[in-house]
């Protein structure tokens, strides 16, 4: 078997629309966890619902263990597909308890070996065993609605913004739960999201979908550090493009920065202008250094501050600080850049 699962040359429509098209991209081991992120409306449930058997494909092919799935000429049918998908909204049966519902999906004919009561534990569920959907919140519905896609068994699993309603404090402790059982159990998993750092976290690749293309298909850090389009460094907003000319194979000039140093991702003749991606990360903080520019904007984030600095020529460039720096900067303070400055990947487009 050469992929677990694989899209090749797929176009996914919803009515005749065209949503996502040209797609391919494939899961090479079972058990391997794979995140599509996009902004609303851009087509990932579309993707999944294809995938589940839910809505056909025209163009290109889906396979499943060596085993065509859809394609122009074939459709296996939903039930026949061994795939679970749990919705965004929840779609749990309103005359049926949490219990019966999580129930309701179990295959004891595969031989993984799922523990519903670790998975009702896992996500929190046992309070609301013996209440029927109208009486629990939209967290818990979807909360249930995931266990019951759990304990299905799926060769694959296909999971629809899994955590969108379910209130922070308790979201980051489901995630780690929820990826450790995942991999226990080897349970190949796509999950879509519009949220890239649970995207990071739980995803073993993470593919970028924009303007109906899947724009970039990679490792969580590769896509974070070497984003392959404006489009992408836009869409993650983790970072700022500012203006810069190439003056020689380790090294560029922006007119507020000065020289900046580091290693090339793609090579640019010397004296080619280009924009130059600055991550929070990429400068320092120093009070002593004479680069000096007005902080504008402070973002707290618990462990760290990004400060937001405005420079001469009206760039806003985003430095990360952690918050137990000692010399905390106001808004409107002079806040030192730390020169020489290196960047180990220099990305720029």
């Amino acid at each position: 078997m050469n992929n677990f699962f694989e899209i090749k040359n797929a176009t996914f429509k919803v009515s005749g629309s065209e949503k996502v098209k040209d797609v391919s991209f494939s899961i090479k081991n079972e058990g391997d966890i794979i995140c599509l992120l996009g902004p609303s409306g851009i087509g990932k449930t579309t993707i999944l619902r294809s995938i589940a058997g839910l809505e056909k494909i025209y163009q290109g092919e889906i396979n499943l263990k060596d085993k065509i799935l859809s394609s122009a000429n074939i459709h296996v049918e939903p039930e026949d597909r061994k795939i679970a998908l749990s919705f965004q909204e929840n779609s749990l049966f309103p005359h049926y308890t949490i219990v019966k519902n999580i129930n309701l999906s179990s295959r004891n004919q595969n031989d993984k070996k799922i523990n519903i009561s670790e998975i009702i534990k896992i996500l929190n569920l046992e309070s609301i065993l013996n209440k029927y959907p109208h009486q629990v919140s939209a967290g818990e519905a979807q909360r249930a609605s995931l266990a019951r896609s759990l304990n299905s068994n799926p060769d694959l699993l296909l999971l629809d913004e899994p955590l969108s309603n379910v209130d922070q404090s308790l979201k980051e402790e489901i995630q780690v739960k929820l990826k450790q059982i995942l991999k226990k159990l080897k349970i190949t998993t796509i999950i879509v999201t519009h949220d890239s750092y649970e995207a990071f976290y739980l995803g073993d690749k993470c593919g970028i979908i924009l303007d109906k293309e899947l724009k970039q298909f990679d490792d969580p850090y590769n896509v974070y550090h070497f984003p392959n389009s404006e489009k992408v460094v836009k869409f993650l907003n983790r970072g700022v493009l500012i203006p810069a000319k190439v003056t020689s194979p380790k090294s560029l000039e922006n007119d507020d920065l000065g020289v900046i140093t580091g290693n090339f991702v793609k090579p640019f003749a010397i004296g080619k202008k280009v924009k130059l991606l600055l991550q929070p990360e990429d400068l320092h903080h120093d009070d002593k250094s004479n680069l000096k520019f007005d902080v504008v904007d402070i973002k707290f984030r618990g462990t760290s501050f990004i400060y937001t600095l405005k420079t001469d020529t009206n760039n806003l460039l985003p430095v990360f600080v952690h918050s137990h720096h000692l010399h905390q900067h106001e808004i409107n303070d002079k806040f030192g850049i730390k020169k020489p400055i290196h960047i180990e990947h220099i990305v720029c487009f």
